[in-house]
């Protein structure tokens, strides 16, 4: 890919860009630890879109940005190839098959009514998801192709494992420091239960024709799409009120684990890639 360098940028300001992934920890970081980094101006996700400006127009010398992209991964990661080839690039991956499940979860919150093989069908591949949406090696690989910095390749089971082990990662490569005691491990969100979720589900299968994702862009549909999203929310939290069945399972088990099956090859892949290709 040729691409043209602003030599002036380059020489003055360091750009570190955290390309999360949504349902990796990303939440947490943008409102928890970035802003507590010392010797880089972190600029909130809110903010994002704006980095062009902002690079263009901020005098600090370090600058973190910091967006979650699923599926929109490669349509905006070239975005910032292609303007900042020398920027250096963070992510976070998890096990195909919980991220696919921490995923489904959400999507059912936010109003999906559909079931967790029809979200993503390993099967037929017709699902709210494809298969490749789920893949990491392919995001890995393209990191590598289009900037010339190794990125940081960090994992969610061991940021939970161990948050200060993935902090002092994140600290290392962006040059930066901070307080143990400033940081709060709370988690940023919590998991609503599979009954809740599964009532969710039932009331917008009954309620509501279109999923969340098919929504188009536009100020209408985004306040008929946000005032729905109030509503369910309401009624998420009323659900825990009500009574439920003994056995209330969003996700089986067995499904779990047909998925982690179908996607080993990408995460081992994607394991033997970090070794190589993460900058720490």
């Amino acid at each position: 890919m040729m691409v043209k360098e602003n030599q002036s940028e380059k020489t003055l300001k360091e750009l570190f860009f955290h390309v999360g992934l949504a349902k990796t920890g990303s939440t947490y970081l943008q409102n928890k630890f970035f802003h507590k980094l010392k010797g880089i101006k972190y600029i909130h996700t809110s903010k994002f879109y704006k980095y062009n400006e902002i690079i263009a127009s901020d005098e600090t010398n370090a600058l973190l940005f910091s967006r979650e992209f699923d599926r929109q991964f490669f349509d905006e990661t070239i975005k910032i190839a292609e303007k900042y080839p020398y920027a250096k690039i963070l992510i976070v991956i998890r096990s195909n098959e919980k991220w696919i499940a921490s995923q489904y979860r959400r999507y059912v919150k936010n109003g999906g009514s559909r079931s967790f093989e029809d979200f993503i069908n390993i099967e037929t591949n017709k699902g709210v998801w494809k298969i490749e949406d789920a893949l990491f090696l392919p995001k890995l690989k393209y990191l590598k192709r289009h900037f010339s910095h190794k990125p940081l390749i960090l994992f969610y089971e061991e940021f939970q494992e161990n948050p200060h082990k993935t902090f002092k990662k994140i600290a290392d490569y962006t040059n930066t420091s901070y307080h143990d005691e400033e940081i709060n491990l709370k988690a940023k969100h919590k998991s609503y239960s599979d009954k809740r979720l599964l009532f969710i589900r039932k009331l917008t299968s009954r309620f509501y024709k279109k999923d969340p994702y098919e929504f188009s862009s536009g100020e209408v549909t985004w306040l008929k799409y946000r005032t729905r999203w109030f509503i369910l929310h309401i009624f998420l939290y009323l659900a825990k009120l009500i009574p439920g069945k003994k056995e209330t399972i969003l996700i089986p088990k067995s499904k779990l684990s047909d998925y982690k099956r179908f996607y080993g090859k990408d995460w081992d892949a994607c394991k033997e890639f970090a070794k190589e290709h993460s900058a720490l």
